[in-house]
This record gives C-alpha cells, structure tokens and sequence, in this order.
C-alpha cells in the first residue's frame, strides 16, 4: 500500500513537472511568435530599404554579396527586381567595388557604419545607409538598412546651381555698376575741371567712392541685405589701420537703403577725424560700438561713434552738406545726438531696428 502511494506521489510530481515544462515552453513559443510577428510587421511596414546580405571573399577581398533577404521597400529604393537570393554582380555588373569594400568591412570587423553615397549602375541614384553586421561572424552577413536620397540630392545640386548663377550675375552687376561710378566720376572731373576750389570736387569723388564700397557690400548678399559689421569694416579700411579702431556690436543684418545712408554716414565721419579729429595723431583711436535696446517691445539700434587720442573737439561754424550728412543719421530721420568733448568727437546714432532693416 505504502508503494502505491509512493508511485502515486512520484507520478503526480512527473506529471507536474511536464505540464510545468509545456507551459513554459508554449509560453516562450508565444512570446517567440509575437517578437517574430512584430518583426514581420515592421520589416513589411517600413517606408526604408532593408537587406540582409551574405558576403563573397576572394581572400581578405570582398567581390560579391547575395541578397538573402529582402523588405518589401527595397525594390521600390533600388529599381531592383526579384532580387532575393540572387548575386549583386548578377544585377548590376558594373556597380561599384566602393560598395564590396565597405560591407566587407562591415561583416569582418563588426563595426555599423552610416554613410552617404551614389550608387552609378542603379540610375545614379543617391543612398542614405546604415549597415551592420548581424548573426555569426562566420557567417559574413550584414544587414542594410537605406533611403534613396536622390530627390534632396538633386534638389541640393539645383540649389548649388541657382548659386553659383547668382554670383555670377551678382559679378557681372558689380562689373557694370563699376564701370558706372567710373563713369560718372569721369564725367564730373571732367566737368568740374575749372573749378579752382577743388575740396568739393575731391569730396564728391570721395562719396561716390563710398556708395561704390556699400554696393560692392549688398552684391555679396544679392543686394538683399548686408551685416552692419561688414559695412563698418569695409569702409573705415579706406581711412584708417586695425591700430586706430576698435569695433564692438552684434551680428545686424541692414537693409540696401540703410546700407547705402550708413556707408555715406561712416565716410563723413571718418573724413572728418582725419581732417581735424583723432586721426591727426598717428596713435590716434575710433571707437565704433552698437547694441539694441528695447523700446516698448520694439528693438531700436543704437550706434556710437567716439575719437580719442586726437584734439579736442570744436563745433564747425559753418553747416556743410558733411554736417547735414551727419544730423540726417542711420536712415536720413535724423536720431542724432553729437558731442564736442575736450577728449574728442562724439556721436550717437538711433533708429528703429525695423526701418533699419527694411528693403
């Protein structure tokens, strides 16, 4: 009786443990199907190219891959047909060793890599790719995933191209606008030749040689806008070295109206601390500083003008077109706040930021 009861208990636990192990194993078949489902589900669904491929080597020399698997996007990214399990050489003979190598690589080494390339043989199309080893190293697969980017790259080629017209047109304008300020300036020495007093002739000139430098400074922008800094810099380089100027401001992008009025402003300036300012003394300086300041959430542009190092400085007498030049500031609206310091010439310049840069 006592042996019954035994082989009962014994057979009871066989039985346990079986249904245990079934339960187990029906519960890792689930899980195994459902992370093959989801896998299935993705690689179908997928917009990108993905490709496991199984390497070729003449040696240490990748010479070919086959296609051992393949999405359903993949004909669709590379215009080839029926591909899987057949030879890329097979497909397209003359496809480039670049391609070998570089999944080669991948399937020695195990290292991922993400590149951009051309592929010539599949119509020069354009292919964003991320490739990886997968499964035994022996085995020398990797897998691909890839978009065609051939519609950006040749959206970026269009765009490089509308560039580089653009500049030789922007070339060409600067070209014939040359020729008009030497033209003009031609006609006026000409014209102005009996002049006995020649400083207004020499000051024209010289203004005229100012709206040449600012539209020289629009035409690398296309005439659409050009950096404040850019205009003080290509300006004040006709009157004075880095030694006797210091320029502090944010990047401001102007307008071609305030570009011009701001190159003619500068010029006077400068003409006039060369004449009686600090750029009398060799070691004399020009501080040119601009900031933005908020006025009633409207950002106003505030520039600086100050000369040290030279004498002091004396208000004119007489009101010339240089002075009228000055007081009409940034825009020609006036915002002008000038100072004759013992220390030097000082001015403050203030317009609204949004007239400043308006076309």
């Amino acid at each position: 009786m006592a042996r019954q009861v035994m082989t009962q208990m014994h057979l009871r636990k066989a039985v346990l443990e079986r249904d245990t192990a079934m339960s187990r194993q029906k519960e890792g078949d689930r899980k195994r199907y459902e992370s093959e489902e989801q896998y299935r589900l993705l690689f179908e669904a997928i917009e990108d190219g993905f490709c496991i491929v199984e390497m070729k080597f003449d040696g240490d020399v990748p010479t070919d891959y086959r296609f051992v698997e393949i999405n359903p996007a993949f004909a669709t990214q590379t215009g080839l047909v029926d591909a899987q399990g057949k030879w890329m050489r097979d497909l397209a003979p003359n496809h480039e060793q670049h391609w070998f190598d570089i999944y080669g690589g991948v399937a020695l080494s195990g290292e991922p890599v993400r590149f951009e390339h051309v592929a010539k043989e599949l119509s020069e199309r354009w292919f964003d790719v991320h490739a990886f080893r997968v499964g035994d190293p022996n085995s020398h697969r990797v897998g691909i995933l890839f978009t065609d980017k051939s519609e950006r790259k040749e959206a970026e080629n269009l765009k490089w191209l509308a560039e580089e017209a653009q500049t030789v047109r922007n070339e060409e304008l600067s070209h014939r606008m040359k020729n008009t300020f030497a033209m003009v300036q031609a006609i006026a020495t000409q014209t102005l030749r009996s002049v006995a007093d020649r400083a207004p002739v020499d000051a024209f000139t010289d203004r005229l040689h100012a709206l040449s430098t600012a539209h020289d400074v629009l035409l690398q922008q296309s005439w659409s806008n050009a950096s404040l800094g850019d205009v003080v810099s290509a300006v004040l380089a006709n009157f004075m070295s880095a030694k006797n100027l210091a320029v502090d401001g944010p990047s401001v992008d102007l307008g071609p109206r305030a570009t011009l009025s701001i190159s003619l402003l500068l010029h006077e300036l400068a003409t006039n601390a060369t004449k009686y300012g600090s750029l009398l003394n060799p070691d004399g300086l020009v501080i040119v500083t601009w900031h933005l300041r908020d006025l009633g959430g409207e950002d106003e542009l505030v520039f600086n003008w100050k000369e040290k190092g030279g004498p002091p400085a004396v208000e004119p007498n007489g009101k010339g077109f240089g002075s009228k030049l000055i007081r009409m500031g940034l825009i020609g609206t006036g915002g002008v706040d000038v100072r004759f310091e013992p220390s030097g010439f000082e001015a403050e310049f203030h317009a609204p930021l949004a007239q400043v840069q308006m076309s």
